[in-house]
């Protein structure tokens, strides 16, 4: 998939509207049984974006937002199994304290399958953090890796399922979103 995918929320940030290629974009990431366009618009975005210093982020980008101040383009990463994607967030108030929110692709390279970014992979109870905004893994406190390094670090190759994505911050992204946050 290339180009933008668009979705509207209002001011309590219940999902209004979806762009016409976010079916594609979900089958890209087989997401396409979970956020299927039905499945998603009157829901709240809060329900589809996981861990509590994204939520927080995105909280304040909203905030900032709607109060007239320009937020973005933040960087961030939507990898699938088999490709790095290079995107970014922008965020233009509407009226009502609706939110239009972009996500466009900068670039991609492709890569050999990551079976921990894979939804459909057997998961077993453990966890692993995941930076919500590059993608990279902790691999112990205060160490955050590039996923393939990662994986070897921990090794993951080793296991019979892959353990729980649960997701975070690393504090390169977490200081890079606070500085133009409060920029």
């Amino acid at each position: 998939m290339r180009g933008e995918v668009v979705y509207r929320i209002d001011s309590s940030d219940i999902i209004l509207d979806v762009s016409d290629n976010w079916l594609s974009f979900a089958y890209n990431n087989a997401w396409h049984s979970l956020c299927r366009p039905e499945d998603v618009v009157g829901h709240k975005l809060w329900d589809f974006i996981q861990g509590i210093e994204t939520q927080h982020l995105y909280a304040e980008m909203f905030r900032k937002v709607r109060s007239g101040i320009h937020c973005g383009p933040i960087p961030f990463r939507c990898d699938s199994p088999r490709e790095r994607r290079f995107l970014e967030l922008l965020l233009v108030a509407l009226t009502d304290g609706q939110i239009e929110i972009t996500s466009r692709i900068v670039r991609t390279e492709p890569r050999d399958a990551v079976g921990l970014l894979d939804v459909e992979s057997d998961r077993s109870s453990e966890l692993v953090t995941i930076c919500s905004m590059c993608k990279k893994i902790e691999t112990s406190p205060r160490a955050w890796v590039e996923i393939e390094e990662g994986l070897a670090q921990l090794r993951l190759f080793e296991l019979d399922e892959m353990p729980q994505l649960t997701h975070g911050l690393c504090p390169d992204c977490y200081s890079l979103a606070m500085a133009e946050l409060y920029d």
